[in-house]
């Protein structure tokens, strides 16, 4: 009786956007930050997140001037009907790619914290088979259970965090500046990465409940989001240091397994944490399955939704099996941002704003000539 004819509200937009960027990157963004910036690092979150919100800008921009039609539907008014399939399936590619690289992530931290001898196939099977539910039921179910959670999320990583400033050594953020601003730069430039799922936007439009307020609820939701990931990363620089925060993996992780909670309420606080991450798992992963099915069957024209996740679900659990280890998932996960991340993030959007500017020049000028 709640149903709103595949149609979600702006405040599950936020919900879901939160979920599909803030997870993965946030754990691995002190150490991706720290090993180019030292302990200015934090500033090259901030570059970041600007950067985030310009873009964010940017995308809202092409949804209102293209409200109610799906991505293949405007790139095709654009693009031409080639071109529109092609972009189709390099977000599609993208979605997968990035679903394959942190369904690995995920079963890596999964292992070397809770369950050393379980093997990957077991893990991928259980995230994949949970996600790929949760993408059938469509846009409104994924819209209503982001709502729940979103504060399942937050509230472990407040309390850990808000336990964690007894231990702070903000000397460890001094001296300030002491890098240079090509390499806080750099640092920003990775950190930016850790946005990853922004995408998602531009594919939103068919499915808004209310078509006023799309710009405001995105751009205050990264900027949130990037408050928090400066905060993060401040923090775990802080307590650990530059040096030891490049030494390992997973600084954040760490970080929550060493704080001392007061009265020993909790015996393994990481346990707090892999709520988080469990979380995290599952909502970027069943975002890649539904984005990515729905681009591939607008493209095909045919069969239904599930058909096409049923698809994506082998082929991701293939490609998430292919690296040897960790360091290899790392390496080629980097070389994957540079390229296809970058691509898919900035340059996709920016192509399609230029477009839709000169487009919307050519019309007015040709109504004016048609009024004259």
């Amino acid at each position: 009786m709640f149903a709103l004819n595949n149609k979600i509200s702006l405040r599950q937009v936020q919900a879901l956007l939160f979920l599909e960027i803030f997870g993965f990157g946030v754990t691995a963004l002190p150490r991706r930050t720290a090993e180019h910036a030292a302990q200015d690092g934090w500033i090259g979150v901030i570059i970041a997140v600007v950067a985030a919100v310009l873009l964010v800008i940017l995308i809202t921009f092409i949804i209102k001037a293209n409200i109610g039609q799906t991505f293949y539907d405007y790139t095709k008014r654009l693009f031409g009907r080639f071109l529109a399939s092609f972009f189709c399936l390099l977000l599609s590619a993208r979605f997968i790619l990035l679903a394959a690289f942190y369904l690995r992530l995920f079963a890596e931290i999964t292992q070397s914290i809770m369950l050393p001898t379980t093997p990957y196939i077991v893990i991928f099977i259980a995230v994949l088979a949970l996600a790929a539910y949760g993408a059938s039921k469509g846009i409104e179910a994924r819209g209503r259970l982001a709502e729940l959670l979103i504060i399942i999320v937050l509230l472990p990583l407040i309390f850990v965090f808000g336990i964690s400033s007894r231990e702070i050594d903000f000397s460890n953020l001094l001296p300030m500046m002491s890098a240079s601003p090509s390499q806080i730069g750099k640092a920003g430039y990775y950190a930016f990465f850790s946005f990853g799922g922004m995408e998602t936007l531009l594919l939103i439009s068919p499915f808004l409940a209310r078509k006023k307020g799309v710009a405001k609820s995105a751009i205050g939701t990264i900027a949130v989001m990037g408050g928090f990931m400066v905060i993060i990363t401040a923090v775990t620089i802080a307590r650990f240091g530059a040096q030891n925060v490049v030494a390992h993996n997973w600084p954040v992780l760490k970080m929550m397994d060493t704080i001392s909670l007061p009265g020993s309420i909790i015996d393994r606080q990481g346990a707090l944490i892999m709520t988080f991450w469990i979380i995290s798992a599952y909502a970027i992963i069943n975002a890649a399955l539904f984005f990515s099915s729905l681009l591939l069957k607008d493209v095909a024209k045919k069969g239904k939704h599930i058909h096409y996740i049923l698809l994506c679900v082998p082929i991701i659990a293939i490609i998430a099996n292919i690296p040897n280890n960790i360091d290899q998932v790392y390496s080629w996960f980097n070389l994957y941002n540079k390229t296809f991340g970058i691509t898919t993030m900035v340059g996709l959007p920016v192509l399609i704003f230029i477009v839709q500017l000169i487009r919307r020049g050519r019309d007015r000028v040709a109504k004016q000539d048609v009024n004259s």
